[in-house]
């Protein structure tokens, strides 16, 4: 390899493991995706020169895994477009993060010191999917959700012990290419590569499949009503009729509860009873069913995008997003500076909930989060470690009437439900509706642009995970470990 193609080596490094991220079944490519952006580390002397390289790196992975965004039909091309390029920029940074802490450690540790990329690289990705702009959807974790026994590793290392892994493969490859393929090295590499699918397929046969007698029948609508109809208040009255003739059919079907979308009806406030009496008089009246639906939520000066679940009688209970896509849904520090509430840049300015919320119906207890707060682990886990006996999410993917946001966003969920070992059921509005089981199969699917309704039954297990129990251990190691290390960097620059 020629130094003069260092620049030809991280793009080709970015757009493999940015296609590995798309449903294509390209998933492979990250194992070795690495390689040539790994060469370019190693053999570059110039620190500004790998600052910008790695900023080249970011900003083309990010923008071959969410150039979606400026497919957004919400809102004009421009704007989209100009999202879209802030969005990869600000995510670009990532690499440049690892690039700095590597670099600098380095200096001081080991001599092959790209032991230490996989490590700071994971630790720099489990940092940044908190604060105001988390964002875990480029996650290096979510390229493998085609190999399912390799996945069902995160019920013990979550996503940040899959992309650490892919990290490593990359490294070890790398290595034995450099060092000619010795003997001992290709056996120890084979059994690092194959061990996690060993395991994997251990405990997906380990899932306990006896389950209480407590369960929940449950029928999802898909109503499939576009932007442009769902902004008209002319048809306010059209997109609810149809949930409600689909909800009736449920309720005669049995079901206990009836699960529509995100903004299901947006010109309707579900918390006044004058707003629900038509819903509860023609769909809840004669029965005990209930129904969970997104809303939007006025609570004084607060406005909330919420989920809420009711019966004949009343609101049962109410939850507040906690997780409000930034600048689209929610401008950062709006609770900070009250001035900001006022700001709408994005499709509205939401404040953010402040309390996780488990419904119960009969003995059976669930979540309802609200569509991108299924990409992150952590706040799933919470509630499932309250006592969430299942997830269930309401999605309004509607921006994106094309692939590949909609499958992006929604295989995700599939993390979810192997963390946990909790079904998952995932109802859209335009989007991918999904009954995924505890093993993370998709059992059950209403597709992209389409109207369906689907009955599943949910049933209560007694699994209980190392991953619910005690969250992103294995990523707190890995940042424990960075942060020795950088730390004793400090120490010794100050002695030399």
């Amino acid at each position: 390899m020629n130094k003069s193609n260092n620049l030809l080596f991280v793009v080709l490094s970015a757009l493999l493991v940015g296609l590995s991220q798309h449903n294509i079944y390209c998933g492979f490519f990250s194992w070795f995706g690495f390689i040539p952006f790994l060469h370019v580390l190693k053999t570059e002397k110039q620190f500004k020169k790998l600052l910008i390289f790695s900023l080249i790196w970011g900003f083309l992975y990010n923008l071959v895994v969410i150039f979606w965004l400026s497919m957004n039909v919400g809102t004009n091309v421009v704007v989209a477009f100009i999202t879209m390029l802030l969005s990869v920029l600000i995510m670009s940074f990532n690499s440049v993060f690892v690039l700095l802490l590597w670099h600098r450690i380095k200096k001081f540790f080991f001599k092959d010191s790209l032991i230490l990329f996989p490590i700071i690289w994971v630790t720099v990705e489990f940092l940044r999917s908190y604060g105001l702009l988390g964002f875990p959807w480029t996650s290096i974790a979510n390229s493998q959700l085609d190999y399912l026994y390799l996945i069902q590793n995160a019920e013990l290392v979550g996503i940040y012990g899959i992309s650490f892994w892919v990290l490593s493969i990359n490294v070890l490859l790398y290595n034995l290419f450099i060092n000619k393929y010795e003997f001992k090295k290709v056996a120890y590499v084979f059994s690092f590569i194959i061990l996690p699918w060993i395991s994997g397929y251990y405990l997906y046969l380990s899932v306990d499949d006896s389950y209480e007698n407590s369960s929940l029948e449950v029928t999802l609508i898909q109503p499939n009503v576009n932007l442009e109809s769902k902004r008209n208040i002319n048809l306010k009255y059209d997109n609810l009729e149809n949930l409600i003739i689909n909800s009736r059919e449920a309720v005669k079907d049995n079901s206990k509860l009836i699960v529509w979308p995100e903004s299901a009806v947006p010109f309707h406030r579900l918390q006044f009873s004058s707003q629900r009496k038509e819903i509860v008089e023609r769909v809840l009246n004669d029965n005990d069913s209930y129904i969970l639906s997104g809303n939007i939520i006025k609570q004084n000066l607060d406005v909330f995008n919420s989920s809420i679940l009711f019966n004949k009688e009343k609101v049962v209970d109410v939850y507040n997003k906690r997780l409000p896509v930034p600048l689209a849904e929610h401008v950062p520090l709006s609770s900070v500076f009250p001035s900001l509430k006022y700001l709408n840049i994005g499709s509205s300015n939401f404040s953010k909930g402040k309390n996780d919320v488990v419904y119960e119906i009969d003995d059976f207890k669930f979540s309802s989060l609200i569509c991108f707060e299924s990409t992150f682990p952590d706040i799933n886990r919470r509630h499932v470690k309250k006592g969430a006996d299942a997830l269930i999410y309401l999605v309004n993917d509607g921006w994106y009437e094309t692939e590949p946001q909609p499958t992006q966003h929604a295989r995700q969920s599939i993390f979810r439900a192997i963390e946990n070992r909790k079904p998952v059921l995932r109802c859209a509005n335009t989007g991918i509706s999904m009954f995924i089981n505890e093993r993370g199969e998709v059992k059950n699917t209403i597709t992209l642009n389409e109207f369906g309704t689907m009955k599943v039954t949910l049933k209560k297990n007694s699994n209980n995970t190392f991953y619910t129990r005690f969250g992103n251990v294995f990523a707190l190691i890995l940042l424990i470990i960075s942060g020795v290390f950088l730390l004793i960097t400090f120490i010794k620059n100050e002695k030399d």
